[in-house]
């Protein structure tokens, strides 16, 4: 199952925008993705996928099975 941690950047949970760099590690360590268009700066992880917001550390970890 592959997991990703980064910033929170005044991300929520309804909303996951991901930067190109992001989507970019996240495809490397094994998701999967819906979507990945670069140039429209779209990136939508395929389903099912977790999320751990963690405010006080500023973190978010992306894990998908």
């Amino acid at each position: 199952m592959p997991s990703f941690t980064t910033e929170l950047a005044n991300r929520t949970t309804r909303e996951l925008p991901l930067t190109l760099a992001e989507a970019s590690q996240m495809a490397e360590a094994g998701f999967r993705f819906a979507e990945f268009n670069p140039e429209q700066n779209r990136y939508r992880i395929s389903r099912p996928y977790e999320l751990v917001i963690v405010p006080e550390r500023n973190t978010l970890t992306i894990s998908q099975s």
